[in-house]
C-alpha cells in the first residue's frame, strides 16, 4: 500500500530533521558554529489521469523527502572576553586558516595565538592563521590571494634606533635679565647608532637679544680640542651666522623679513670616533617668547625655555601587539614606536550557504559555495573585526525547541499511518478466514 511507504518516508524524513534541531542544540555555546534547518518536499507523484479539458488530473503523493539541510549564515552574539587577540567579525567573511595537511579552510572561530614558532595560529582547531607580513618599514604590499602566507612574529623583533633630526623648543628668557646674564636647557638626542647624547644649549643676553650656544657636556664648557680634557662629542656651533634671537616689544620672536625662517638653526654634532654619522639637528625656536615672569620666587630663575618635541630614538624590542579593527597586527616597542607587522586575511562567498562544513566550525569552499574573494577586513563587502570579543553560536533554542516540538508530531503522525496501513492490510489477510 502507498500510504504505508508514505509513513516510511515521514519517519526517515523527520528522523533527519530531529537529528539537524539535535545537532543544533548541542552546539548552543560553541564559538562561531552555524545552525542548518532541513527544509521537506514532496516526492514524485503516481499519476492516476492526467486529466482533460473537462476534469482535473488525478495524482497520488508517494510520500515525503529531505529537500535541502540549509547553512544559516546569519551572526551570532559577540561574547566580550578582553584578550587583545580574541578577534570577532562584524559583517561579512571568515577568515583563513591553514591545517597541518596545508589545506585552506574558512572559520568564524577568532580565538587566536602564538604558538611555539611565532605563527599565529587558532589553538581550538590548531590552524594556522593566514594574511600579509609587512616588511621592514611596516608596509603591507599587495593583498591578495596569491601573496597571502602564514603570520609569523619573531621573538625579540627590533626597532632600529634612528637619528635625532628636528627639535623645537618652547618657554620663555627673562625679559629682566641683564646683559651676560645665561640660560641653559638640555635635551636627550640620540646618534645613527641610538645612543643618547646629551644636548645643552645656553642662551646668553646681550645687547641685542639673545646668543643661542651649543655644547654636549654643559658642565664643562671649554673648548673640547684640549688634550686634557679626554676623548669628548665635537663642539659644534649653529651653522647659521646669527645666531641670536631678537624680540619684539610684545615679547613675541622677531623674524627677518629678509630671512623667514630665520627662527630655525642648524646644529651639527660629529663623533671623533666616527663610528655614528654626524648628528643634523634643525632646531626650532619660533615658541619661544620674552617677558617678565614675576612669579618666579627669589633666586629662581625666571627662564624656563624647555624642550617641546624631538624626533629620534634609541634601539627597542618587541614589548606587545594588538590588532585594529582593520585587520592590521601592530607592534609596540620598548623604545616607544609602533610599527604594523602583519594583515589578517578575510575571504567572502558569493554564496556563503554553499560551504561545506568540515567539522570543529570551520568550512571548505564548493562549486556551490563559488571561489573566496580575499581581501582585508572593511574592504570589498568584507566585515571589521572586534577585537576582545568572540561571536557565539547563531542557534536560537527558542525557535529549536518549537521544531523539535513539531517534528516530534510529525514523527508520532507517521508512525501511526505506519501502523494504521498495517491494521488495513491485516483485514485484507483477515478476509480470507
Amino acid at each position: 500500500m502507498r500510504s504505508l511507504f508514505s509513513g516510511v518516508s515521514g519517519i526517515r524524513a523527520h528522523q533527519t530533521r530531529m537529528d539537524v534541531i539535535g545537532n543544533n542544540i548541542a552546539n548552543v555555546n560553541t564559538v562561531g558554529f552555524k545552525a542548518s534547518r532541513t527544509t521537506f518536499t514532496d516526492v514524485f507523484s503516481q499519476t492516476i489521469s492526467p486529466g482533460s479539458a473537462l476534469a482535473n488530473p488525478q495524482q497520488i503523493g508517494l510520500g515525503v523527502g529531505v529537500g535541502s539541510i540549509d547553512l544559516l549564515t546569519d551572526y551570532g552574539s559577540f561574547q566580550m572576553t578582553g584578550r587583545s587577540l580574541d578577534l570577532a567579525i562584524s559583517g561579512n567573511g571568515l577568515f583563513v586558516m591553514k591545517n597541518a595537511n596545508n589545506e585552506i579552510l574558512y572559520s568564524r572561530v577568532g580565538t587566536f595565538d602564538w604558538n611555539a614558532d611565532g605563527y599565529l595560529f587558532c589553538p581550538p582547531l590548531g590552524m594556522k592563521v593566514m594574511g600579509w607580513m609587512a616588511d621592514a618599514e611596516g608596509r603591507i604590499g599587495r593583498t591578495d590571494q596569491a601573496t597571502m602566507s602564514e603570520i609569523k612574529l619573531t621573538v625579540g623583533d627590533v626597532s632600529l634606533p634612528a637619528a635625532t633630526q628636528n627639535a623645537t623648543f618652547k618657554g620663555n628668557l627673562d625679559a629682566a635679565a641683564q646683559v651676560d646674564d645665561s640660560y641653559i636647557t638640555t635635551m636627550t638626542a640620540y646618534d645613527s647608532l641610538g645612543r643618547p647624547i646629551s644636548v645643552a644649549i645656553r642662551f646668553t643676553k646681550t645687547d641685542d637679544g639673545w646668543t643661542v650656544e651649543y655644547q654636549h657636556d654643559y658642565s664643562d664648557w671649554v673648548d673640547n680640542t684640549d688634550p686634557s680634557k679626554g676623548k669628548q662629542w665635537t663642539r659644534a656651533q649653529f651653522s647659521s651666522a646669527d645666531t641670536t634671537l631678537r624680540f619684539n616689544t610684545d615679547g613675541t620672536l622677531a623674524i627677518d623679513p629678509d630671512n623667514e625662517e630665520s627662527f630655525l638653526a642648524e646644529l651639527e654634532i660629529i663623533d671623533p670616533d666616527g663610528a655614528a654619522a654626524p648628528l643634523q639637528i634643525r632646531v626650532d625656536f619660533s615658541k619661544v617668547t620674552q617677558a617678565y615672569d614675576a612669579s618666579a620666587g627669589p633666586g629662581a630663575s625666571k627662564s624656563s625655555v624647555q624642550i617641546d618635541t624631538m624626533d629620534g630614538r634609541g634601539m627597542g624590542t618587541l614589548a606587545a601587539v594588538h590588532v585594529n579593527e582593520q585587520g592590521l597586527i601592530i607592534g609596540r616597542y620598548t623604545n616607544g614606536t609602533t610599527k604594523v607587522l602583519a594583515q589578517i586575511a578575510l575571504a567572502n562567498f558569493n554564496n556563503m550557504a554553499g560551504l561545506l562544513k568540515e567539522g570543529a566550525s570551520t568550512f571548505s569552499e564548493t562549486p556551490a559555495s563559488g571561489v573566496p574573494q580575499i581581501g582585508t577586513p572593511g574592504s570589498g563587502g568584507r566585515g571589521t573585526l572586534v577585537p576582545g570579543n568572540l561571536e557565539g553560536s547563531n542557534v536560537d533554542l527558542a525557535q529549536q525547541f518549537t521544531e523539535m516540538i513539531l517534528t516530534q508530531r510529525g514523527y508520532q503522525a507517521s508512525a501511526k499511518l505506519v501502523s494504521t496501513a498495517d491494521d488495513m492490510l491485516q483485514e485484507i489477510i483477515n478476509l480470507r478466514r
